[in-house]
């Protein structure tokens, strides 16, 4: 045994001394294993629930109702600014969250809403953040209700959002540096008041309790944009080519806010129609065309791509490509997509919400959410078919119909 273990290790030595002399650059190994623009489920600095949609016209127990959930996973505490923005991408209101150390906080969107309750701040939190503590006032509820129902804002003919049955939008929250009510819109808010430590988790559920349309439930974990490198100050560089408010960020310091771009193509598995009434919508989250204001053209923003495979691979296209604004929700039995041939049911789509406002690709998320029956729903994010920082589509042409199996 001993002379096999020296035979062993002699021909090891052979082995690196020859593979050795072929090398001609050292190999360099990194442990800064979130130094990516792959997105993946850890803490981070940015969280983003991508879609939600509140029934503010009924009782709690009947209305379609987000619920989301902060959790600070260090042991230090921590400021969260949650901004809730319209399908246009506009900042309709916006709060601090203080998070005493492994704080959990979850938000009704029904309770901000309809009631205007906001997160309790506890005794401990800076006077800065009980200076700016306390809930919504009633007439500020009111106009909030009314931005994301009708877009419409009472002081003014500025459209910030579209019609919808349901209050629609999005939720950012990022980790700040202090409370503060500093506007998402103002360059401050990017170059002095973000934070970069990334600490932040959390999880939305979609609940829609109303016996008489449906009675189900899904839910995901919130998308988590970490900030690359992690911790630091305003001035630490940041080897991304660009960021998750790269449109938001003052001109004079692109890329200080040091978040991880969101990917433009996606694909996913869908399921319409049959005995059952299976069903799947995609909700999709968009970056926004232009940053804020009045905007008309973060309600119409183009699509690149959009291709529907059957479940025999044949491929289906759409001669005018569809729009969207910066978050919605489609069944994919909409008109918007690629029809659906045949006798399938099932299959899947590739979509590329590039909206070619940009040398780069635009950002994007892209939620599933099935349900069947009235009785049974399940939430999850469709495949990246690349990561932010990868450029141009991933499809440079598709197969005549009838070219699958």
């Amino acid at each position: 045994m001993k002379r096999f273990v020296s035979l062993c290790v002699i021909g090891m030595v052979a082995w690196s001394a020859s593979a050795a002399t072929k090398m001609t650059t050292p190999r360099v190994i990194t442990t800064d294993n979130n130094a990516s623009c792959d997105i993946s489920v850890s803490p981070a600095a940015t969280l983003l629930l991508p879609f939600f949609e509140v029934d503010v016209t009924k009782s709690v127990s009947d209305a379609a109702n987000t619920i989301f959930s902060i959790i600070n996973t260090s042991r230090a505490p921590q400021t969260a600014r949650v901004t809730i923005w319209t399908d246009y991408a506009h900042p309709a209101v916006w709060f601090n969250v203080y998070l005493t150390g492994f704080d959990v906080e979850p938000i009704s969107l029904y309770d901000v809403l309809v009631d205007g309750k906001l997160p309790p701040v506890p005794a401990t939190a800076p006077d800065a953040c009980r200076a700016v503590a306390g809930d919504l006032p009633s007439s500020t509820a009111a106009q909030l209700r009314q931005m994301l129902t009708t877009g419409v804002v009472a002081s003014s003919d500025c459209k910030v959002g579209g019609v919808h049955g349901l209050a629609t939008g999005y939720v950012t929250i990022d980790l700040v540096n202090a409370c503060s009510p500093v506007s998402p819109l103002e360059p401050v808010y990017y170059s002095q008041v973000l934070a970069y430590d990334n600490v932040l988790t959390g999880d939305y559920e979609d609940v829609h309790p109303d016996k008489g349309i449906g009675n189900f439930a899904g839910g995901s974990p919130l998308v988590h944009i970490k900030a690359i490198p992690n911790g630091g100050g305003t001035s630490t560089a940041t080897p991304l080519p660009y960021t998750f408010y790269d449109r938001y960020t003052p001109a004079a310091a692109k890329r200080v806010d040091r978040r991880q771009p969101l990917p433009s193509s996606f694909m996913s598995r869908f399921i319409q129609g049959g005995t059952s009434a299976l069903f799947t919508d995609f909700a999709f989250w968009r970056e926004a065309a232009s940053p804020g204001g009045c905007v008309a053209t973060n309600a119409t923003m183009p699509v690149a791509t959009v291709v529907r495979f059957d479940e025999f691979e044949n491929p289906t296209m759409t001669a005018i490509m569809p729009s969207s604004p910066a978050t919605s929700s489609l069944s994919t039995a909409s008109s918007a997509f690629p029809p659906l041939y045949g006798a399938s049911l099932t299959g899947w789509m590739y979509i590329d919400l590039d909206n070619h406002t940009l040398t780069r690709p635009s950002q994007n998320w892209i939620t599933v959410r099935m349900r069947a029956e009235g009785r049974y729903g399940v939430t999850y994010d469709a495949i990246a078919l690349k990561n932010g920082c990868a450029p141009g589509s991933v499809v440079s042409s598709v197969p005549q119909m009838g070219a699958g199996k």
